[in-house]
């Protein structure tokens, strides 16, 4: 009996052994190579049609119309208005300082003026806005002379079968802040004006700046003019 119990032990003890050697460090003393979990990436999906990630959706007006990205293409007043025209290349399109402004537009300053021009384009409704004569005698009286108010010069036109009235004139600019305006006189101001007869009412394009910058400018306000149109 006693030697069964002897052997029993021995082989307990064997079988202890191997099992103690197989999860020792190896021969030399080096460790077991450690078990390297691999990393997963992943990576989000797009649905379709939508736009990538990080970019900003396209700006569209109160049509769902997509709006331009950069001066040089139509352009025209919100809340459904009826004319676009062409924006000159390097007018530069700015918010509206008044409400009464349909569109504003930054006008490059021409070598040797100190500040460039601006454009603004005026809409106020059906029947609104008063006559043609008498925005042309208001648009006179702002201006000043050495001899009174400035006498303007009118030139009658027709565009896309509209009639167009094109108003010039020059002196000390005394804007009205009303429509928008800086309140300080700027002498040495050019004048182009354009009021276009709209399906519903006129529509009033008045670019003012530096004489010099707005002859310079000239044949862009011309081709500006040229291009208004009813939306299509």
């Amino acid at each position: 009996m006693t030697s069964l119990m002897d052997n029993r032990c021995r082989a307990a003890g064997l079988a202890l052994s191997v099992l103690i050697v197989a999860i020792s460090p190896g021969c030399g003393g080096q460790d077991a190579p450690p078990i390297s979990t691999p990393t997963v990436t992943s990576t989000p999906q797009t649905a379709p049609g939508a736009p990538p990630s990080g970019s900003q959706p396209p700006l569209v007006d109160s049509r769902g119309n997509a709006v331009p990205a950069a001066p040089g293409a139509e352009s025209g007043a919100s809340e459904g208005e009826e004319m676009v025209w062409t924006v000159p290349k390097g007018w530069v399109t700015e918010t509206p300082t008044s409400n009464m402004r349909k569109a504003q537009y930054a006008i490059p300053a021409a070598a040797g003026d100190s500040e460039g021009g601006q454009c603004a384009v005026f809409y106020f409704g059906p029947g609104q806005g008063g006559d043609i004569r008498s925005n042309v005698d208001r648009w006179a009286s702002q201006f000043s002379g050495t001899g009174g108010h400035p006498t303007p010069a009118i030139a009658e036109s027709t565009v896309a079968g509209r009639k167009v009235l094109k108003v010039t004139m020059e002196g000390t600019y005394n804007p009205s802040t009303m429509m928008g305006g800086e309140a300080a006189p700027k002498p040495g101001t050019l004048l182009l004006g354009a009021i276009v007869e709209g399906p519903a009412g006129n529509w009033f394009f008045k670019c003012t700046g530096p004489k010099k910058t707005m002859q310079a400018h000239q044949k862009e306000f011309d081709a500006l003019v040229g291009s208004v149109r009813p939306r299509s």
